[in-house]
C-alpha cells in the first residue's frame, strides 16, 4: 500500500503556514521540494480542501512537493489524519500518485490526497490556490 514515489504533493492544512501536528510531521519528516500544480479542481469542502485529479483538466491545483523520508511511516500518519481507510468506500480521501508540474518545468509523481466524496455541493475555489480562500 505503500510502495510509489518518494514524493508527496499537498495543497491544503499540510502546507507551509498552517499550524498543526501532521503538518508539523512532515516538516520533520521530509524535504520541501519546492511549489508545484496538477490538473484538477479545487474545492471548500469546510475549513479545509479538496482536490479531484483531472488529467485533461486545464484548471491547476497548486500546492507543496515534498520528499519524504521514512515513507511508510510517514504515509501511515498522513493516511490517518485524511480519514483513508481499508474500504475507500468510506474515506474522506484516497491516496494516489498523480504527475505534478515543477517551477522549473520538470513533472515528478507524488503521492497526494484527492477527495473520495461527492463535490456537488461544494464550492470551487476557482484560483486553485488554497491560501486563497477565505470562507469557511
Amino acid at each position: 500500500m505503500t510502495s510509489g514515489p518518494e514524493y508527496l504533493f499537498v495543497y491544503g492544512t499540510l502546507m507551509q503556514g498552517y499550524n498543526n501536528p501532521f503538518a508539523q510531521k512532515l516538516q520533520e519528516m521530509s524535504v520541501f521540494e519546492g511549489n508545484g500544480f496538477f490538473r484538477g479542481m479545487l474545492y471548500a469542502v469546510s475549513w479545509y480542501p479538496g482536490a479531484v485529479y483531472f488529467e485533461e483538466s486545464t484548471t491547476p491545483v497548486y500546492g507543496e512537493v515534498y520528499r519524504m523520508s521514512n515513507v511508510p511511516e510517514l504515509l501511515r500518519e498522513l493516511d490517518e489524519y485524511e480519514d483513508v481507510f481499508e474500504d475507500e468506500n468510506i474515506s474522506l480521501y484516497v491516496r494516489r500518485v498523480v504527475p505534478v508540474g515543477l517551477e522549473n518545468g520538470s513533472v515528478v509523481n507524488c503521492w497526494t490526497y484527492l477527495y473520495n466524496q461527492s463535490v456537488d455541493v461544494l464550492q470551487e475555489i476557482e484560483s486553485g490556490n488554497f491560501r486563497d480562500f477565505k470562507g469557511a
